[in-house]
């Protein structure tokens, strides 16, 4: 099935997530690299547990699969959850799960549309992400685009008697907006 370009960007755009991604998403969440580096789900996903990850973000969350413009390949996911709609907030993850496709500004476009869906389309207040110590590049990536550390949940992360805490970063909606305008309503003269 074609991928449907929900939110449109100039190298990648998001498509919504279906049950026709759980093997794409499940070789994401298997490779090494990304059960090393994201905050996900420490054991192995098999079909049947990707599916029903799938079946439950479509119910309470918004996911997307990160797709590049010139050929539709499926480089990673992104995903908004635990909405939190009386104070506004929500928490989001993002993964490039194509180890080729990392380190060429994919990540930077798609984690900018996501913060656009969630704090223009969504109307959201606060946007948070928790990203282990370790992750220099993606903690690089989260403060160019404008998120901020705002605390560490100690020894969150163990490998063997290692121990690395998890950095939370959040953007408020003041901040996305001096940061990124508001083109939509700018486009109409609003």
């Amino acid at each position: 099935m074609k991928a449907v370009k929900a939110l449109v960007g100039g190298g990648v755009y998001l498509s919504p997530l279906g049950l026709d991604d759980v093997e794409r998403v499940m070789v994401f969440m298997n490779d090494e690299d990304v059960r090393v580096l994201a905050r996900s789900r420490r054991d192995a996903l098999n079909e049947a547990t990707t599916k029903d990850m799938i079946e439950r973000i479509q119910k309470q969350d918004e996911g997307f699969m990160i797709c590049r413009n010139d050929d539709d390949r499926k480089i990673g996911y992104a995903l908004i959850m635990d909405q939190d709609r009386y104070n506004r907030e929500a928490s989001i993850a993002l993964v490039i799960g194509e180890r080729d496709q990392r380190g060429k500004g994919f990540g930077g476009e798609a984690l900018r549309l996501l913060l656009k869906h969630g704090f223009v389309n969504l109307n959201l207040e606060s946007m948070y992400l928790g990203v282990y110590e370790y992750n220099t590049a993606a903690i690089g990536l989260y403060e160019k685009t404008g998120f901020k550390p705002v605390g560490r949940r100690r020894n969150a992360k163990i490998f063997g008697n290692r121990k690395y805490d998890e950095v939370i970063m959040d953007m408020i909606s003041d901040e996305y907006f001096a940061r990124y305008g508001n083109a939509e309503m700018d486009a109409y003269g609003i």
